[in-house]
């Protein structure tokens, strides 16, 4: 039986040196490299969420010049955004903080 098995194109196959060789080399780099594949995908996926990121926040910045320009060129808009952010008032106002539950 075992002389059938040894003789089988499967045990050929699994003999040849040049597959063993290329399967260690596989399971070399996907695992144990200083560069292994786990790696690379890791790397990928952060640059993926960085670049999501940098589109946020490109569009944050491009809301915030908008205020910005808004606020430098009108003054109604300047007193109405101090006083809803920071709360100022003028004499003899009272000003009363609603918040909402969460």
């Amino acid at each position: 039986m075992w002389q059938r098995f040894l003789d089988s194109k499967f045990f050929k196959i699994i003999k040849n040196k040049f597959l063993i060789v290329g399967v260690v080399f596989g399971i070399w780099i996907t695992f144990f490299d200083n560069n292994s594949l786990i790696d690379w995908a890791k790397v990928m996926l952060n640059i993926s969420k960085q670049e999501e990121q940098k589109i946020y926040y490109k569009q944050a910045i491009e809301a915030t010049d908008e205020k910005l320009l808004e606020l430098g060129s009108n003054l109604d808009s300047l007193e109405k955004f101090a006083r809803e952010q920071y709360f100022f008032l003028e004499e003899g106002e009272d000003v009363f903080i609603v918040q909402e539950k969460k």
